[in-house]
């Protein structure tokens, strides 16, 4: 041998190298404490998925590190699969995919088939969902050729089930009933289960949908008939609704009405207020057109069953439903309470909704960049022990690695927060012109429909006028914040100086919006002085003002005072002040505010305002090199303050 010790060297640094990749190649014990509490982890996240998903979340990321740290690859997938189910809950669904992917590349490396079949199966799911339908069966076709594979039969029909609802999706109905149709013979010899149930369920909607309501009542009946054990009674009872709403359709009143009652029968039995309060609400529809006020009693019932539970959704529903209601019974003043109280826990859920969803994303990405930075640094601490035994030099460049891979993961984390702050703006901008846009507009058709098919008096025509006006107001507030707002946003904020004097645009949005102060009996305390002159843009002053002005008139009450004032003992630097007596701004709202966030509020009147105004101000105050603050107690009153 000519050059023993490079054999002896490269024999060393093979045996280490293959030594490392057996060790991470044998999966890891762990002990069943830990495994038990891993399980409770995901089991905590399942919990809280619905409603509190900082709870879920917080679950799933403790579950995460400690398999990180435990070098679980298992329970590694278990928790990142459960984050993925967290972001498909709350409508993140590109995010969902990549955690699903993530999963999906774990499950490989484990060489665990059953877990790369599950993975396939729900990521052809989240892909079909994002409008990829192709993509989503390519996926759920190599879920169903592993299945195969394995004999998994459950497997199979779950696959089956779902690439029946991708082509529903795609309005593939022939193709969609014969994958339904195959699940079905599949489980055939199959004990019944969760599964099962969806499939009955997805292949009587797939028949209304084909005009074929019979068939539709067939599969409903044989739902009733499987699902008759304790341990399926909510499946149940929506099966029982289900088939009488089709007898409904089919002219079969007394019939479905069996249905219905049996039921709510059903969810009394076994204390489900969430459901009987659903089964009171499907009644109250049934028996609308022959029996208005049991209807309205049925619902007024489920009402009370809701608000006991805080369940707002349904709450909403049911308000809905009281609305058509009064509406049929010529009870006008009453239906309008209810479109009210409907639109306003519309506004909250929409509200709760945005903020959950968010907060799941911004958590996520969170997580996502530090998770990537842990498994850098494993990485940098595996291959600087390795890298010890063959050389400095080796040492000096995964360094080198380290600093770039550190540097690329800052910058994604700072192009993703600016990425989560441009979706925020964007997603509530969407929000106000799709829904709190369109509620007025919404209100205001309501209310020529029941002018035009109801006999109405003078009097209930003044209040429907009244009520049109004031969704009028709303509406064309909105607008007009929303067309200033997207002019800022698309030619940005030019600033024309000039020397001016800031009481005469003062008196001039006072005497526009004379009407409001009289409508509340305010007193305006103005101590501008009109000698006073100021150097900025002019327009910009007159929004802010006009602005902050109609803020203090919608949040005081009845009979206060408002006052303006310009504190000129800096002659460099005049702060004007609007300060009013109303309901003032909680700690909360001041945070949003200050982070610049679209907040929906009520005035003392139930003037709704979407915080778009207040945005605009800030950046124009911006723009003229100036600064916006406020101070404020609830219950207690708003002063704002400002200076160019």
């Amino acid at each position: 041998m000519k050059h023993p010790l490079f054999y002896v060297l490269f024999s060393l640094i093979t045996m280490a190298a293959c030594g490392r990749s057996a060790d991470q190649r044998q999966p890891p014990r762990i002990s069943k404490k830990d495994s038990l509490k891993i399980q409770q982890y995901i089991q905590k996240s399942i919990f809280y998925q619905q409603g509190k998903p900082d709870s879920a979340l917080h679950y799933a990321r403790e579950g995460l590190q400690l398999s990180q740290k435990l070098h679980y690859r298992l329970g590694e997938a278990l928790l990142i699969n459960q984050l993925s189910a967290i972001n498909e809950v709350y409508g993140n669904l590109e995010l969902a995919s990549r955690y699903q992917k993530e999963v999906l590349v774990i499950y490989k490396q484990l060489k665990n088939r059953s877990g790369q079949a599950a993975a396939h199966a729900q990521l052809g799911m989240l892909e079909a969902g994002q409008g990829r339908t192709k993509l989503g069966m390519k996926q759920l076709g190599q879920a169903l050729a592993l299945y195969k594979t394995l004999a998994d039969t459950p497997g199979m029909v779950a696959v089956y089930t779902r690439l029946g609802e991708v082509n529903e999706l795609d309005h593939q109905l022939k193709q969609a009933m014969a994958f339904y149709i195959k699940a079905k013979q599949l489980n055939k010899d199959q004990p019944v289960k969760d599964d099962y149930f969806v499939l009955l369920n997805n292949m009587a909607r797939l028949n209304v949908k084909k005009g074929l309501p019979r068939e539709a009542l067939r599969y409903y009946r044989e739902g009733i008939e499987k699902s008759s054990s304790p341990a399926a009674v909510k499946t149940h009872i929506r099966f029982l609704h289900s088939a009488g709403h089709m007898l409904d359709t089919l002219d079969s009143a007394k019939e479905a009405l069996v249905y219905h009652r049996m039921g709510l029968q059903n969810a009394r039995a076994h204390n489900l207020k969430e459901d009987e309060a659903r089964s009171l609400l499907v009644m109250a529809r049934a028996v609308k057109d022959e029996d208005a006020q049991k209807g309205i009693q049925h619902l007024k019932t489920a009402l009370d069953l809701a608000q006991e539970i805080g369940h707002k959704q349904l709450s909403a529903e049911i308000y809905k439903g009281l609305t058509e209601l009064y509406n049929q019974q010529s009870m006008h003043k009453e239906a309008l309470n209810a479109l009210e109280m409907h639109h306003r826990l519309n506004d909250s859920l929409s509200n709760i909704n945005k903020a959950h969803k968010l907060l799941v994303l911004q958590n996520s990405y969170e997580l996502a960049a530090r998770r990537a930075h842990i498994e850098s640094l494993e990485l940098s601490n595996q291959e600087k022990t390795y890298q010890r035994n063959i050389g400095i030099g080796l040492a000096i460049a995964a360094f080198v690695i380290l600093a770039i891979t550190a540097f690329y993961f800052y910058k994604t984390r700072m192009l993703n927060k600016r990425l989560i702050e441009s979706n925020r703006i964007k997603d509530q901008l969407f929000s106000i012109i799709g829904h709190d846009l369109r509620n007025p507009v919404g209100g205001i058709t309501q209310l020529l429909a029941v002018m035009d098919e109801q006999e109405l008096s003078l009097e209930e025509l003044h209040q429907m006028i009244s009520a049109m006006r004031k969704q009028g107001d709303v509406a064309l507030e909105i607008l007009n914040a929303l067309l200033n707002w997207g002019e800022a946003q698309l030619k940005g904020v030019n600033v024309k100086a000039s020397h001016f004097s800031p009481l005469t645009y003062i008196q001039k949005n006072l005497a526009a919006l004379n009407k409001q102060v009289t409508d509340k009996s305010l007193r305006i305390e103005n101590t501008v002085a009109a000698e006073l002159r100021i150097s900025g843009d002019a327009d910009h002053f007159d929004f802010i003002i006009r602005n902050l002005l109609s803020n203090a008139i919608k949040f005081s009450y009845p009979g206060k005072t408002i006052w303006v004032n310009a504190d000129v003992s800096n002659p460099e630097k005049v702060i004007f002040s609007v300060k009013d007596e109303g309901k003032g701004i909680t700690e909360m709202q001041q945070a949003l505010f200050l982070k610049q966030n679209l907040d929906i509020t009520y005035g003392t009147s139930g003037e709704k305002g979407t915080g778009i105004g207040l945005m605009l101000c800030l950046e124009f105050i911006k723009a003229n090199h100036g600064k916006l603050w406020l101070i404020s107690t609830p219950g207690n009153g708003t002063t704002f303050f400002f200076y160019f």
